[in-house]
């Protein structure tokens, strides 16, 4: 089974996941107010093909459709339902997936409409996506590759994770004392990226243990820089911060040196100002923790 499979495996319910993909692409279809037969049969498509929405029964394909469009409509057309696309879609492989298939239905009567435009840098904004990242989806849906693209990038999220799991345990040792809920943190991270679900519990705890154990006396700073090496492309190294500052999140403090963990991080990645801003409220969204920190300032 594959990892989309596991990741949306499931009866439909209200806030399922694969609900707001197909907001996402009742929004495409409704933004330049010309629903086309290119972008029906696209949609249609998707829904009968795409191995994320196999395993559903016609009713509950019907549900999710129905879900989505009622959204909609009440919030007054697509624009007004972004946020909450992005809030419903919290991993990085649901917003790529949603933004890809957006993107789809948007490029499929092989005309782009500037209202076209205009929903899909909204989309991108919402699902804090960065540029690079976007146009590789958008380049994959134009030539209708997408699902390929995404597994690739899934297998490359696979290799990245001892990296990953290296930078959330430096997180929860930078202020020199594991705290509990940083441990969960990094558990419920780590299970709630759609490819590590092949991982057993086992498995994810020996990750955690393994990585805090390698900082314990470590030069953070040292540490980082060699990260950076590995990790060279700037959207993976805004979705590191993303995942670092959900652990600074779970432990509900705000102490000076987690503060000046992240800002050697924002130097060592070379992110801006508004790419740590727009992290820390991804990661404020995210569901499987009980977030009850603060941002630090």
């Amino acid at each position: 089974m594959s990892f989309l499979r596991k990741m949306f495996s499931g009866k439909v319910s209200a806030d399922d996941p694969r609900r707001f993909v197909v907001e996402a692409m009742l929004g495409a279809m409704e933004a330049d107010g010309d629903v086309t037969e290119d972008e029906m049969a696209t949609l249609e498509g998707n829904l009968g093909g795409h191995e994320l929405f196999q395993g559903l029964s016609p009713e509950e394909l019907s549900r999710l459709v129905d879900q989505a469009a009622d959204a909609i409509r009440a919030a007054g057309g697509g624009k007004n339902r972004l946020h909450a696309i992005a809030k419903g879609l919290p991993s990085r492989s649901q917003r790529s997936a949603a933004y890809a298939m957006a993107a789809e239905i948007c490029v499929s009567d092989r005309q782009l409409a500037e209202a076209e435009i205009d929903f899909l840098d909204g989309l991108q904004k919402e699902l804090a996506l960065d540029e690079s990242e976007a146009k590789e989806l958008f380049e994959a849906a134009r030539k209708h590759s997408g699902l390929l693209t995404l597994e690739e990038r899934s297998a490359h999220v696979r290799e990245l994770l001892p990296a990953f799991v290296q930078c959330m345990a430096m997180m929860a040792a930078a202020d020199e004392e594991i705290h509990h809920e940083e441990r969960i943190g990094m558990r419920a991270v780590l299970g709630n990226i759609p490819d590590m679900r092949v991982l057993t519990s086992a498995e994810l705890d020996e990750a955690i243990d393994v990585a805090l154990e390698r900082v314990k006396g470590a030069d953070l700073g040292v540490e980082l820089k060699r990260i950076a090496a590995e990790i060279d492309k700037p959207s993976d190294r805004y979705w590191t911060a993303v995942y670092t500052m959900i652990i600074a999140l779970a432990d509900g403090q705000n102490d000076w040196r987690e503060v000046l963990f992240l800002e050697t991080l924002k130097n060592t990645f070379e992110l801006t100002e508004n790419q740590m801003d727009v992290a820390m409220k991804t990661a404020a969204q995210f569901p499987a923790v009980d977030l009850g920190g603060h941002a630090p300032a």
